[in-house]
């Protein structure tokens, strides 16, 4: 039940004491004159409580007025952040605009010209193939020797697996040849166009472009171990972007993980560029894909 204010007490009072006036027995006085008391104790307690609910009501506007101000500073802050967001989002679709522009460009090729690998080179490149069957394929008519599948690397790894180093120490033992002394060996990373997903792999390897690059400096390194001079290798990485397969199967991407190994005439190798790309006016070649 509702506490009767201030001003109804008042007015019991009052009434009480108007019911009790007149001529009455000293009891009966004592008895208003307790009622009285009565009235003005309910009264102050009243007056207690009333101010009790102002300073609560004070404490909860000041807490209001504190909850505004830290509310506030916070929406400027989100306002910020979704600015610089928004601005981040348009400078990545802008980016991703460019990469497709690229992408649908037909790509350009450096000029070469191909000849026949000396006699005594093809010779020895037809017998390495017969030597390895299962893990490499020799094209005689374009002088290129095929490393066949994943027999190199694992998947996400640089380090070539022990399985292929019998195959490639025999390369280099030819590359070294002097059948082969006025080629230079130039060795070139592919991968497939999946992204490298494990977080322990980016750190060696933060993108294809990387890892292809790895994998070619990994092969290079092995060549120059079996004997191929420094001063004849080179070494370079195209990631994901010259596949010779669709990217949409796995025998596919299985085709574009690979490591090719050019033998170019050294006389050939960057005597002029076309479209800002090194090309070979007049160059002899033979070349290895590795996976």
């Amino acid at each position: 039940m509702r506490t009767p204010g201030p001003k109804v007490g008042v007015l019991l009072c009052t009434l009480a004491v108007a019911a009790n006036s007149g001529c009455v027995a000293k009891e009966q006085y004592e008895k208003v004159r307790a009622n009285l008391r009565k009235c003005d104790e309910h009264r102050q307690q009243l007056q207690q409580e009333l101010q009790a609910e102002k300073d609560n009501v004070a404490a909860l506007q000041n807490q209001l007025a504190t909850i505004r101000d830290q509310y506030g500073g916070k929406d400027a802050e989100i306002a910020r952040l979704q600015q610089e967001n928004n601005q981040l989002s348009a400078a990545l679709d802008e980016m991703k605009k460019t990469a497709q522009a690229a992408l649908d460009r037909p790509p350009v090729e450096p000029t070469v010209i191909v000849r026949k690998l000396p006699a005594e080179l093809h010779k020895a490149l037809q017998e390495f193939a017969q030597k390895y069957p299962d893990m490499v394929e020799y094209d005689a008519q374009r002088g290129a020797v095929k490393w066949k599948s994943d027999l190199v690397f694992a998947l996400g790894s640089d380090v070539v697996k022990d399985t292929a180093k019998a195959s490639l120490q025999a390369f280099a033992k030819i590359a070294a040849s002097p059948a082969a002394s006025k080629f230079d060996v130039l060795v070139v990373g592919h991968t497939d166009n999946l992204r490298i997903a494990r977080e322990e792999t980016r750190k060696l390897h933060p993108t294809n472009w990387h890892l292809s690059a790895h994998r070619a400096i990994a092969v290079n390194n092995m060549l120059m171990d079996y004997g191929v001079s420094k001063n004849r290798a080179g070494v370079m990485g195209y990631g994901e972007y010259r596949p010779i397969a669709p990217n949409t199967s796995d025998q596919g991407r299985q085709k574009n993980r690979r490591v090719e190994i050019y033998l170019v005439d050294r006389r050939a190798l960057g005597v002029g560029q076309a479209n800002g790309m090194t090309w070979l006016r007049d160059g002899s070649m033979a070349f290895a894909r590795v996976k």
